[in-house]
Order: C-alpha cells, then sequence, then structure tokens
C-alpha cells in the first residue's frame, strides 16, 4: 500500500488497519474451520498453558458454560505436581455442581487421565475438559 496514491479524503488509519488485520489474518489462519465440539458423542479438551496462566478456573468456567448450555460436563485433574490444586479444582467443581476426578495419591499424570476418561465416557458425559499441569 502506497499512502502518496490513495485518494484525497479517504482514510489512511483505517485503510493501515485494514491492510495490517488481512496480513494478520494471512498469517494465522489455517485456512481450516476451528474445531467445534459435537453434541451426542464424547468431546475432550484438554487445558494446557504455562504454570499459573489460570487453566483450573478456566477448565471449571469453561464445564459451567457447557452445563448451562445443556451439555453433560466433566473435569478430570491430572496435576500431581502442585500442592493443594487438586482440592481447587475440587472447590470450584463442587460450587459449580460438575463431577470431577483426580487422585490425592496417584503420582502419574498419564494414569489419573486416563482412568479419568474412561470413567467419564462409560457414565456418558460428552464434554470431558482435562486440566493439566502446564509442566509437562
Amino acid at each position: 500500500m502506497n499512502l502518496k496514491d490513495m485518494a484525497p479524503g479517504l482514510n489512511k488509519r483505517k485503510a493501515i488497519q485494514t491492510v495490517v488485520h488481512e496480513e494478520l489474518v494471512k498469517m494465522l489462519d489455517p485456512g481450516v474451520p476451528s474445531w467445534k465440539p459435537q453434541k451426542g458423542q464424547t468431546n475432550v479438551v484438554m487445558l494446557v498453558g504455562l504454570q499459573g496462566s489460570g487453566k483450573t478456573t478456566t477448565a471449571t468456567k469453561m464445564a459451567s458454560y457447557y452445563k448451562c448450555k445443556g451439555w453433560r460436563p466433566a473435569l478430570v485433574y491430572c496435576n500431581t505436581l502442585k500442592a493443594g490444586a487438586f482440592d481447587q479444582l475440587a472447590q470450584n467443581a463442587t460450587r459449580a455442581k460438575i463431577p470431577y476426578y483426580g487422585s490425592h495419591s496417584e503420582r502419574d499424570p498419564i494414569s489419573i487421565t486416563q482412568t479419568g476418561l474412561d470413567k467419564f465416557k462409560e457414565a456418558g458425559y460428552d464434554m470431558i475438559l482435562v486440566d493439566t499441569s502446564g509442566r509437562h
């Protein structure tokens, strides 16, 4: 875009914003439709991110959102590294009336995740949110 070639009276700021937006979309858009959960089948979402970024709180908020929309959400908590973190999720999930699975004694996050997924799939939950430690 050459600003000098633009017709007088055109909003140059808006033109620059439009071009920058289009270029960012080209760089970030993979060109495929975004994932959408399907009702009537099991959907599993794993929350990953940096330690302290709000994964546990977000998991409960997402589960509450889907519950309000008529889904059957459940939470699986596989953070074995943070002391008291399972209790935080249990408290949040209990307050929101959302079933959850985790373990105080099991140290293997993969085992916890698999057991929780099996349990909730068998029970017919359609939105299972897996909260991770952020360190794996």
